[in-house]
């Protein structure tokens, strides 16, 4: 199990890596074995010098079948399709996400790309290579923390989804009496070793204790305290620290009176190169925007073409998170078609 929580959608960490975007089985969801699923979409994004057609066929990978995620074959066949990608055009990076969903019990492939010419979409920060202390060992306790909340989730003694909690962002919250008395620690510990906590999360060279410092750091003063904080991490090298960071930022922004995250590094990250920025970019572009109407027209100008394309993808979670965002730019609803949506940001593009 990597660093990035049961309950948050991930959609990638790293080449051809699987990850699981876990939701709870709907009593509609058909018997299987717990490793088996149907591979529902294969699609590609990020790439504007070759067609999604001529992509699909050099990666090789046929979907509508059924895989046993268990046994790493789609996984390698994900691995090999991405070096043939590799082989036959010119690409700076190209990442390979692997999300199932307990829910319909499928499973999605989502080929990431990025151009030769637009190598700026990988311009991170340095890794940091620093060992700082953990502050009374708050970061460790939420390590621990989120392993006893994995293993009731798993034992199904914890419901999907939010829970409670005293944070500005609570992801399975201490809802469960197991759970309940560890809570304490993080609201009074967090406020008083907040800037160690931050200096853990910008020098530590260990990315799986600096992603666990985003969700610590909810339990900030204000959220404007807790903003400042996060922002930079926008930027980390880590796409789990990047996601987690994100992921706080815009619940943050969410409870916010007033639009507390620049619009820019928003759209910045709406054009990283792997699905989980995208993602959280764009929930988050949304929370922004509806805290700051003044900002939609600057937002569609920039993020327009990049969400039409999210809405059309088959993967559940860039499709979800460009309909959210859309429907905070346009005030108002248009539904899931993507053809809706593309006629109306043509048209308000050319508006004056």
């Amino acid at each position: 199990m990597n660093s990035t929580p049961l309950w948050v959608a991930l959609a990638l960490l790293a080449s051809c890596a699987p990850s699981s975007r876990v939701r709870a089985a709907s009593d509609a969801a058909p018997a299987a074995a717990p490793s088996r699923y149907r591979l529902a979409s294969v699609d590609v994004f990020g790439s504007h010098r070759y067609s999604r057609e001529e992509l699909l066929a050099a990666f090789g990978v046929p979907e509508g079948r059924d895989v046993d995620l268990s046994s790493g074959e789609l996984h390698r066949e994900a691995r090999l399709g991405k070096e043939r990608l590799l082989s036959r055009f010119a690409f700076a990076d190209v990442r390979c996400g692997i999300t199932n969903y307990e829910d319909t019990r499928t499973v999605e492939v989502t080929v990431n790309l990025v151009d030769v010419g637009d190598e700026w979409r990988l311009d991170f920060a340095p890794a940091p290579d620093g060992a700082p202390e953990d502050p009374e060992g708050l970061v460790a306790a939420w390590a621990a923390y989120e392993a006893q909340a994995g293993a009731l989730y798993r034992a199904g003694q914890l419901p999907m989804g939010e829970g409670p909690c005293r944070a500005f962002h609570c992801g399975a919250g201490f809802g469960h009496p197991t759970l309940a008395p560890l809570e304490a620690r993080f609201i009074t510990g967090v406020p008083a070793h907040f800037e160690a906590l931050v200096r853990v999360l910008r020098t530590d060279k260990d990315e799986g204790r600096r992603s666990w410092v985003p969700f610590l750091l909810a339990y900030g003063r204000t959220r404007e305290e807790v903003a400042e904080a996060l922002i930079p991490s926008m930027r980390d090298p880590s796409v789990a620290v990047r996601n987690n960071a994100m992921r706080v930022l815009w619940q943050t922004q969410r409870g916010a009176s007033k639009a507390i995250v620049p619009l820019a590094p928003v759209l910045r990250a709406l054009r990283g190169p792997a699905s989980a920025d995208r993602n959280k970019a764009s929930v988050l572009l949304g929370a922004v925007v509806e805290k700051d109407p003044s900002l939609r027209r600057a937002a569609l100008l920039d993020a327009g073409p990049v969400l039409l394309e999210m809405v059309a993808m088959r993967q559940r979670t860039d499709r979800e998170g460009a309909l959210l965002a859309l429907r905070a730019l346009a005030g108002r609803d248009l539904g899931e078609d993507p053809a809706a949506w593309r006629t109306w940001v043509e048209g308000e593009v050319v508006r004056k």
